[in-house]
């Protein structure tokens, strides 16, 4: 039986990476009434949750450990939710292995960047296709996709900026091992 490089400590730390991230999708997605702007506005708020998870599980896979479960979870609800999450984490951990891993901060913000600019570039592209309705009409205009994913990406590091606040104030208290 192979062992996990994961912990009972760091499968708790995910979830609750992860339940940080749905609650507040929960507030922030009601405040904005339009769909494919939700993710531009939420991105901020979840990159806080995913840089600490980052700083604290620091492996390959540490994006996948908090955000396949949610996947999975929603995939009765919402099969083209759960593609396209699938896919994000994949490409985001895809680009991250390249780097090594979640320890250094820039691969963190990397990991942001990539996680929300490809959570929109896949993610839309997939409602349309499985949703249709409003996002079917936002395959006619690809400009605004691509708008959109670099929307994203920047509130994604301003996340990745207010998580790395946290993340040093956590340190500096001795409540985190993450290195700069």
């Amino acid at each position: 039986m192979m062992k996990s490089p994961w912990s009972l400590r760091d499968y708790v730390f995910a979830a609750f990476m992860t339940i940080g991230m749905v609650a507040s999708i929960f507030v922030i997605g009601p405040l904005v009434p339009v769909p494919f702007l939700q993710l531009v506005a939420w991105a901020p708020f979840g990159g806080i949750f995913l840089t600490l998870g980052m700083a604290r599980l620091q492996r390959r896979g540490s994006v996948a450990l908090m955000i396949i479960p949610l996947a999975l979870l929603l995939a009765p609800l919402s099969p083209a939710i759960t593609l396209y999450l699938v896919l994000t984490v994949f490409v985001t951990e895809a680009v991250v292995y390249l780097r090594g891993n979640y320890r250094p901060k820039a691969n963190r913000l990397l990991g942001n960047v990539v996680f929300f600019a490809s959570a929109i570039a896949i993610g839309l592209p997939s409602a349309a296709l499985m949703v249709g309705g409003v996002f079917a009409e936002l395959l006619t205009k690809p400009w605004l996709i691509v708008g959109l994913a670099i929307a994203a990406a920047v509130t994604g590091a301003i996340g990745w900026w207010l998580g790395e606040k946290i993340v040093s104030q956590l340190r500096r208290a001795g409540k985190l091992d993450a290195d700069s």
